[in-house]
């Protein structure tokens, strides 16, 4: 795990190092064990290429990057001195967690106990083909000097991240975007993106592949792009697409495929030359990962590492339940009001776009625990995306069924007399909605829903509406299966829930691997019906079963709650209110009808469910603006 940032320019003048240096800089903590530089001048173009490295495999000067490859003598090249003899250079950050079977599957010859080596060869044998091959998490730059062109990739569903400027001069691309701000000064007011402000304020986070900048872009999951350095022309594609829904009425069958895929997608998680531990939430998801752990490690020697909150939102409970069960050493901390108020200043450092999802606040804080025991641990990340585990997968089930009523029944149902309540998803003006919606495509089911009380601009009416086609396609015209799939693909998972843990266990150098999101599970979730997911008020039907004797019955049978801490209601006092009332104002330099929205519909009604989450994304936008714009 790593960081990985470079320039292409064309010419031969600008003097790269430096720069380069600096960009390494700025993503050190993603990479502290080491880092490397490399340059190349021609006629026509400079490149330069940055890493640090953060040591997983083979921590010997043979993991160093840049890395390159002689392809005419089978060497490879780990010393930035002598890469100008290779003749392709990669930098890289990621895993590819099968390695050992890829080297023995195309019969690979390696000097390094590296997966950089595997890359770079298996693109020499299949070129940009190589990417279908890895099973794992992955952002790379190859340049390939032979051909004069630069090949970047991310994986299937974006766990790395990739971000690039490209104004037809330069190109420009880091790991994160604070790499690209220390060569390129583009975070002024003037330069700010204003469809990616409102998808943020709409969905709490900005998707592939907008950035808050203009110019500035993220590379989509599960997707290549060359730049051809004669033409300077850039061609992009999806190399991976989720296979039709095509459902197995075989559970036998399911189970069985199921539990071989999750001990296997384990197993390869835990190569590694340094400690692995796990989170451990109390939830169906972690606690399968630590379970099915014990096949394969010591339990009593595996460190688990786990947040707790005071009332309510505690899961110490069940987090006691596992943790007696498997007896690890477990850390557990409880996240107080004081560990919000110290983070605050920091977290618009760590994620240096706006982010809403406040539950990055705790995540940083069990990253930061952890690193101070392992340096890699597991996740139960996507397994909710996989199997139906949220809420609105069961409301999608539901409005299946609400779509199968006679027409002139759903359209009384849209006329009920009920009184607005935004407050919960169990009230007759949420009935009275879905009857509504189930009148229109479901396509635009995101576009229309509550639209009269939410934010919904029109870039968020088209982008939802497009990935709901996709989805909908992929899930048989099934609404509770696209929902689920609009989650995986776009919606909770890649630039959501993994930009929350890349940037909150990276600021930590800790690398997070998730056996959920494993390649094979997503096309695995293509074969289970989705009365075996969810129905109308169960979820994970199917994993449950899966997993009935790899956990205790009370985690098993236990319902959903999420990583959610009482941050809203430490966001919503008084103190920082006022703060959010006095400096909403930015907004009218960006968006007068965001503006607008806000004073008109938000600051009035903010006892709201729906109007509580859009002031603090409001807060965390404010506080991003202060590091970033204003500062």
């Amino acid at each position: 795990m790593c960081g990985i940032s470079g320039i292409v320019k064309f010419s031969n003048k600008d003097i790269l190092k430096g720069k380069i240096k600096r960009m390494n800089k700025a993503i050190k903590h993603r990479g502290p064990d080491d880092e490397g530089v490399f340059i190349f001048n021609n006629k026509n173009y400079s490149i330069g290429l940055g890493h640090v490295r953060l040591a997983i495999l083979d921590l010997s000067e043979k993991g160093h990057q840049p890395m390159g490859y002689n392809v005419e003598e089978d060497k490879i090249i780990y010393s930035d001195k002598d890469l100008d003899k290779a003749d392709i250079i990669i930098v890289y950050n990621g895993e590819i967690y099968n390695y050992l079977e890829l080297k023995e599957k195309f019969n690979l010859k390696t000097e390094t106990g590296t997966d950089t080596e595997i890359i770079l060869k298996l693109y020499e044998k299949l070129g940009f083909d190589c990417v279908k091959e890895f099973n794992g998490m992955w952002a790379f730059c190859i340049f390939d000097k032979r051909k004069n062109l630069i090949f970047y990739s991310r994986d299937r569903l974006g766990v790395k991240p990739f971000y690039y400027y490209w104004d037809g001069k330069e190109f420009i691309f880091s790991s994160e975007l604070k790499g690209i701000l220390a060569v390129k000064e583009i975070n002024k007011k003037e330069n700010i993106n204003k469809e990616a402000v409102e998808l943020y304020f709409a969905l709490g986070f900005i998707p592939s592949p907008y950035s808050i900048y203009k110019n500035t872009f993220k590379l989509e999951p599960r997707q290549n792009l060359i730049f051809d350095l004669n033409s300077k022309e850039i061609k992009k594609w999806h190399y991976w697409e989720l296979p039709e829904y095509k459902p197995i009425y075989d559970k036998k069958k399911l189970i069985e495929e199921g539990r071989k895929l999750l001990y296997d997608a384990v197993k390869i998680r835990m190569r590694s030359d340094v400690p692995v531990g796990a989170f451990l939430s109390g939830g169906l998801d972690s606690s399968t990962v630590v379970g099915v752990m014990r096949k394969f490690a010591d339990l009593s020697k595996l460190h688990t590492f786990s947040i707790g909150f005071e009332g309510k939102y505690d899961e110490t409970p069940y987090i006691k339940i596992v943790v007696d069960y498997f007896k690890t050493q477990h850390h557990h901390y409880y996240f107080k009001e004081k560990d919000f108020e110290e983070l605050i200043d920091k977290y618009s450092w760590v994620y240096d776009e706006p982010f809403g999802d406040y539950s990055g606040f705790p995540t940083y804080k069990v990253s930061e625990i952890a690193k101070k025991y392992v340096t890699v641990v597991l996740s139960g990340d996507g397994g909710d995306e996989i199997f139906g585990g949220y809420m609105n997968h069961v409301n999608g089930y539901r409005m299946d069924f609400i779509r199968k009523l006679p027409k002139f029944l759903r359209i009384l149902g849209s006329k009920l007399p009920v009184k607005k309540n935004l407050n919960g998803i169990a009230n007759l003006y949420l009935l009275k909605e879905a009857f509504r919606l189930s009148l229109i495509n479901p396509e635009k089911f995101y576009a229309e829903s509550i639209k009269e009380d939410a934010i919904r601009p029109e870039i968020y009416k088209k982008w939802t509406t497009e990935k709901m086609k996709y989805c909908l396609e992929k899930g048989n015209n099934k609404l509770g299966e696209a929902m689920r799939i609009f989650d995986l693909l776009y919606n909770t998972l890649p630039d959501n829930f993994l930009v929350k843990v890349d940037r909150a266990s990276m600021a930590n150098a800790l690398e997070v691997r998730s056996p959920f999101l494993d390649y094979r599970f997503a096309e695995f979730s293509q074969k289970i019906p989705v009365e075996w997911k969810v129905d109308l008020f169960k979820t994970k039907k199917l994993m449950r079963e899966i997993i009935k004797d790899i956990l205790p019955d009370e985690i098993v049978n236990r319902g959903k709650q999420g990583f959610t801490p009482p941050l809203a209601d430490w966001i919503l006092k008084e103190k920082y209110l006022n703060e959010v009332f006095e400096k909403f104002e930015i907004l009218k330099k960006i968006n007068y009808e965001l503006y607008e929205f806000f004073k008109e519909k938000v600051f009035k009604n903010k006892d709201q469910f729906l109007y509580r989450n859009y002031l603090i994304r409001l807060f965390l936008f404010i506080k991003w603006w202060e590091k970033w714009i204003s500062h």
